[in-house]
């Protein structure tokens, strides 16, 4: 059997990145040219990846999705995205909670540590969190499932030593080290392609593709916009009512 061509796709981030995999072998990697640039550059981005290495999308095998926490509107597109090469190309996909596609940064860490925390900022004073352990082997096991929580509670809960990454550590650093633990260089807390790839190898060898209907964001929270929309309805029940009780 030949070599399955994976396409990784990480959109949850403010800069997004993609990449192309024969098999084991990484061909190419590319960061979108700017932040917050996923709805104009994504789709140009990755035809020329493909064309550059002589593949069409009809070629691909596997859509490795970074699924959320993150942007709402990069997941949107990714997600857009993934339904057409379902559709159009009938390309399998399979997708990697965006926390897992971080944790996965520590495996280039040295030494590696043993535990990891998570965080991404969910606005609100809240972060998108989760903790894991870190195998020897390369694994990683959740320790905590991801949440919109505090980030104080969160660290809390984390039996130290650990080493902390992502974007919602950088306010918090005292508190992780308060905790017991350490913050990875920053070089180490952004999501990347090509761990996205890495993250969905063993569920491509499961079979636990989704279907067109299972393609959506990771919110972990409502996003923003619909925390609104849902705040300006309660207010206007509110006035309904209070109008009615008034009459």
């Amino acid at each position: 059997m030949s070599p399955q061509w994976l396409l990784g796709v990480e959109t949850s981030a403010a800069r997004g990145s993609v990449c192309l995999w024969r098999g084991d072998r990484l061909l190419e990697s590319r960061l979108l040219s700017a932040e917050r640039r996923h709805a104009s550059e994504l789709f140009p981005l990755i035809a020329e990846l493909l064309s550059r290495h002589g593949r069409r999308a009809a070629e691909l095998d596997v859509l490795c999705w970074s699924q959320g926490p993150g942007s709402f509107t990069g997941l949107r597109i990714s997600a857009a995205l993934a339904r057409m090469l379902m559709a159009v190309a009938g390309c399998r996909v399979v997708a990697v909670p965006t926390l897992e596609v971080i944790a996965r940064n520590a495996l280039r860490l040295n030494p590696r540590p043993g535990r990891l925390a998570v965080m991404l900022d969910a606005r609100g004073g809240l972060a998108y969190a989760a903790a894991f352990n870190l195998r020897p082997d390369g694994a990683l096991d959740a320790l905590a499932p991801a949440a919109a929580v505090a980030p104080a509670e969160f660290l809390a809960g984390i039996a130290p030593p650990f080493v902390a990454l992502g974007a919602g550590v950088a306010p918090h650093r005292e508190r992780v080290v308060a905790a017991g633990g350490r913050v990875a260089p920053e070089d180490y807390w952004r999501p990347l392609a090509e761990e996205v790839v890495g993250a969905a190898r063993p569920l491509i060898v499961a079979g636990r593709f989704l279907e067109r209907q299972q393609v959506l964001p990771l919110y972990v929270r409502p996003p923003e916009c619909e925390q609104v929309y849902e705040q300006r309805r309660a207010a206007a029940r509110q006035r309904a009512f209070g109008g009615a009780g008034d009459a």
